[in-house]
């Protein structure tokens, strides 16, 4: 074991020497290769698509690998060494991952982002950074290409830069435990996440973006961490973004836990455990040495439950936020930051799918059948599946507030259908996504009003090609709309289904540019008004854009957000 672990240190310094030359010696400059010229004589040299009219800026480094002592460390800012000349034309690795999720390169050494821009810049551009999601436990940049979005910013006369990150997932980005906690390795991804927000900061003007009008945006668990950005230093969060878009995922759709969670501890000891670090006098400092494929493997094998909890989302899990004394994101729980106001103050905007849990409840082998079912899974204790949730008498509850016919059920609006499930999924599904998605979104868009923070709000509610129909419009199935992709690869996308998509774009776009996601001298998009104490959201569907009156199942939802002793 020593021996191996010594091998896997000297093959971890050797591809660190690699990098290092890589980065170091400069690629040629093709004529049509663009180079970008930054602080203090560094280069970036990228590609050119001469089609769309843009250039991009691929695997550019933002922190230093997070390999070696610097594993499970905060993350510390790239230093440029000897090198002069960054090449930017392939994409860098994609993050460890808990699931296969990728046919990318996966490595720890992972810290690098994306740009993408017009070719010919004019002034400073707005800048849209994006987060991707994945439940903290697989995702990738590569997946999000700005090529579209892009595209329809030029189309309507309203450029922007955009920008992509990776972010440390699963064990690299969230070490569980209060011995991760006491070698300052909580929070990790969300330290990741700024420290490239500060690099957009200090470098995006090179590119032709203007450093202070970053919007930052993102799906799910993305959407979550942008939230999360603006609860840094208790909303004092500098100038490195004044906006935020918020895709399903709220502040509180997930439940931070103390670093000593018995469940997160349980982890922990998962890990120290397969790496033959149990018996070590310094457990933590044992698993930071451990070789790269072992702990790999592990970061996998802790993810695992059995078939009867496996769902085709499988969420929640132990890999999300930790509040500890001083943390510079969660000094205390969550819903007491915000409901307290210790988050930015800018404008965002939040919404969410008509249809957020059914696929975080369905899988090939789960079985809802009963109440008995529904308990076991919120109640569940695995780090594979946590919601942090122990009052069965709140959760019986709360279940009373959910009626089990399935015309009450998600998928909405479908009857008595139950798609050869159980009326018990239905009504799960409905549960779930009013838990983790509908709440969080109200809470915050209240709280947020209460602070006089403009806001705005919607549900989608365009049925998606891409799921079966037991799934209705499910989470996720807005992203191709957002990146301007729908109906690439989807013959039987209907125009009205690409001119949704549209307005998706230009309500994204305009927010990017004026802090309001309507447009200035375009009559032809609805006006989508602020949410504000009337809660009025905007209904995205295809032929149908029109505003109403957020209060779909009000009182299951306010017993959510009032907390009820529900995590006690």
């Amino acid at each position: 074991m020593d021996f191996q672990r010594a091998a896997s240190t000297m093959f971890s310094l050797i591809t660190q020497v690699i990098a290092a030359l890589w980065l170091a010696a400069p690629p040629p400059a093709l004529a049509s290769n663009p180079v970008v010229h930054g602080s203090s004589g560094l280069s970036y040299i990228g590609l050119h698509n001469a089609t769309s009219g843009q250039d991009y800026f691929l695997g550019i480094p933002f922190a230093q690998p997070p390999v070696g002592p610097l594993r499970f460390r905060p993350p510390v800012p790239w230093a440029r060494g000897n090198v002069s000349v960054v090449n930017a034309m392939f994409d860098g690795a994609s993050c460890e991952q808990n699931v296969p999720y990728t046919n990318n390169r996966i490595s720890e050494d992972c810290l690098t982002l994306n740009v993408w821009k017009p070719t010919n810049v004019v002034g400073k551009l707005p800048v849209m950074v994006w987060i991707y999601g994945g439940g903290f436990y697989q995702g990738e940049i590569q997946r999000y290409p700005g090529t579209y979005l892009l595209e329809r910013a030029n189309k309507i006369g309203k450029p922007i830069i955009y920008v992509a990150m990776n972010y440390r997932l699963g064990i690299y980005g969230f070490p569980p435990g209060q011995a991760a906690a006491d070698a300052g390795g909580t929070n990790l991804a969300f330290k990741d996440q700024r420290l490239a927000l500060e690099w957009v900061h200090k470098n995006i003007a090179y590119f032709g973006g203007d450093p202070g009008k970053v919007t930052i945006f993102g799906v799910s668990a993305g959407a979550i961490s942008a939230a999360y950005q603006s609860f840094y230093n208790e909303g004092n969060i500098g100038k490195l973004f004044r906006g935020m878009i918020l895709e399903s995922g709220s502040p509180t759709t997930l439940n931070a836990a103390q670093p000593d969670d018995p469940v997160r501890e349980a982890g922990f000891r998962f890990i120290a455990n397969a790496t033959n670090c149990l018996d070590s006098t310094a457990p933590f400092e044992c698993v930071r040495n451990a070789p790269a494929d072992v702990l790999s493997r592990v970061n996998k094998d802790l993810f695992v439950v059995e078939p009867y909890y496996r769902a085709i989302g499988q969420a929640p899990t132990i890999f999300g936020p930790t509040y500890v004394p001083n943390d510079e994101f969660f000094p205390a729980p969550i819903p007491q930051l915000m409901h307290s106001g210790k988050f930015a103050k800018i404008p965002f905007i939040s919404g969410a799918l008509l249809d957020e849990g059914t696929v975080f409840v369905d899988g090939p082998e789960t079985s809802i059948a009963d109440d008995h079912d529904i308990i076991n899974w919120l109640t569940a204790r695995f780090p594979g599946l946590y919601f942090g949730i122990s009052n069965v008498t709140a959760v019986k509850e709360l279940l009373s507030l959910y009626p089990i016919h399935p015309a009450a059920g998600s998928p909405y609006g479908t009857g008595n259908e139950t798609f050869g499930r159980s009326a018990q999924y239905k009504r799960f599904a409905s549960l779930f996504g009013d838990l983790a998605f509908q709440a969080p979104r109200r809470d915050f868009l209240r709280s947020a009003t209460n602070f006089a923070v403009p806001t705005w709000s919607y549900i989608f509610k365009e049925r998606s090609l891409d799921y079966p129909p037991a799934y209705g419009i499910a989470h996720g199935s807005d992203t191709s709309f957002v990146m301007q992709t729908w109906g690439m690869s989807t013959p039987n996308a209907s125009p009205a289904a690409i001119d949704l998509m549209q307005t998706i774009g230009d309500y994204w776009i305009n927010f990017a540019y004026y802090l309001n996601p309507n447009p200035r001298n375009n009559p032809r998009r609805k006006f989508w008004p602020q949410y504000g104490r009337a809660e009025i959201a905007l209904q995205l569907l295809a032929s149908n854009v029109t505003t109403f009156k957020d209060s779909a199942r009000a009182e299951a939802i306010n017993f959510l957000i009032d907390g009820n002793g529900f995590y006690s």
